[in-house]
């Protein structure tokens, strides 16, 4: 039982080392758009002539070809991240996520326990637009969209 324990805990920080490790990723790669924006800011302050001005806007337009490639890299074909808010009827959980499309809700709903533990332990449902999710399905399968509002209820028992 504490060596399988044990290697549930192992696999976990595993998994959460390599999605540290993307996310790290995904920060230097924005890092460096801001980097380039930053550059045609200061680039944009200096315009003296024409040719900076075609030279500036053939930058911009590289920097967009750039931006689309990074996009096509994370989210793939269909994709799209969308922002969601968490509520309870307790009024006690108050917290935004950032997901993809098609994730599954199991997933944002492991996020928000992580957040609020005390959830955890009880017997839940969630609500978006005055329907009830499905936690096995995916977030476009629920039909939550960007800036929706999902309420948390608990069963009482």
């Amino acid at each position: 039982m504490i060596i399988k324990q044990n290697e549930d805990y192992k696999n976990k920080i595993n998994e959460l080392e390599n999605k540290i490790k993307t996310l790290e990723l995904i920060i230097e790669e924005k890092n460096k758009i801001i980097n380039e924006y930053n550059k045609i800011i200061e680039l944009n302050k200096n315009i003296s002539n024409n040719n900076n001005i075609f030279d500036n806007i053939n930058r911009i337009k590289e920097l967009e070809k750039e931006i689309e490639k990074y996009k096509k890299y994370y989210l793939l074909p269909g994709e799209k991240l969308i922002t969601i808010k968490f509520i309870s009827i307790d009024q006690k959980i108050d917290f935004n996520i950032i997901a993809k499309n098609n994730d599954n809700f199991a997933k944002l709903e492991g996020s928000l326990y992580e957040k609020y533990p005390q959830y955890k332990e009880t017997e839940n449902y969630f609500l978006v637009n005055g329907k009830k999710l499905n936690r096995h399905k995916t977030l476009d399968e629920n039909k939550i969209n960007d800036n929706d509002i999902i309420t948390l209820g608990v069963i009482d028992e």
